[in-house]
């Protein structure tokens, strides 16, 4: 029978102890987007060193606080754009950046389009033309030169909707993909694959009752699954299988835009 004092019981300890550190961090930079953030002020908001901090921090989130952190903040940018009338310059500042240059092109690299782009998404959009570029794209021939990587996504009955599988470069699966697809109900996927050693795989739902603009603009994800991918393991019988879960609160934001999607580059930004 295992005591408290037991390895065992201090490791359980200890693993509680970093995911309520990495929590506390986390509804740290969600209350003060606005505030600057170094390592030393978050490993002080965790009470755990830098180095510790950095590490399971990753292996929490599967990203970096400062990745995280910018995450939060564009995604709140995000909600700005689309609901207030303020400048670009003014949402900048708001999210905690003091470099215009700087927001947008964070802004660019995790949302697929630029500020101006975005907020001007709803205004290109209709119901219609959603529904016509879905089923344009699925009726097509969607045959690619290079490697492919095959797999599943497997996820549950209810809620029913479009999941967006992607490969990414990136040692973390935000930002605009290599490559990917729109499938309508969870099974096999077949996407072009990245040449180089490592990739992610991201799954992300997202239900049919949402609202068609904030599909686009958006993305509101419902249940998600990522995988990191090592090229060489492709060989084997064992193909990547991406099980849907709901979002946690140490997940990151998933800041893309629909329009950086594959499938539909371009489409809604003509």
């Amino acid at each position: 029978m295992k005591t408290e004092n037991t390895p065992a019981s201090h490791r359980s300890d200890t693993v509680d102890a970093y995911q309520k550190a990495v929590e506390r961090v986390i509804n740290h930079m969600k209350r003060h987007l606005e505030e600057p953030l170094d390592l030393d002020s978050v490993a002080e908001i965790a009470a755990i060193s830098k180095f510790h901090l950095v590490r399971v921090f990753d292996e929490i989130t599967g990203t970096t606080p400062l990745h995280f952190l910018a995450c939060l903040r564009i995604q709140h940018a995000k909600e700005l754009l689309l609901t207030s009338g303020a400048s670009i310059t003014d949402v900048c500042m708001q999210v905690g950046y003091t470099s215009l240059g700087s927001f947008s092109t964070t802004f660019s690299n995790l949302v697929g389009v630029s500020p101006q782009e975005f907020r001007e998404l709803p205004k290109r959009l209709s119901a219609l033309q959603f529904a016509k570029a879905v089923w344009r794209y699925l009726g097509s021939d969607n045959s690619f030169s290079g490697p492919a990587v095959e797999g599943a996504v497997r996820g549950p009955g209810r809620p029913r909707g479009f999941t967006f599988v992607g490969a990414f470069t990136k040692g973390v699966p935000q930002g605009v993909p290599f490559s990917g697809t729109v499938l309508l109900k969870a099974g096999p996927f077949r996407i072009q694959r990245p040449e180089i050693p490592e990739f992610h795989l991201l799954a992300a739902l997202i239900p049919f009752s949402a609202d068609l603009t904030a599909i686009v603009a958006t993305l509101p994800v419902g249940w998600v699954a990522s995988q990191r991918v090592q090229t060489d393991q492709l060989d084997t019988s064992v193909k990547p299988l991406l099980q849907l879960r709901p979002l946690r609160p140490t997940d990151p934001p998933i800041v893309l835009a629909l329009p950086a999607l594959p499938p539909w580059r371009g489409t809604f930004t003509r």
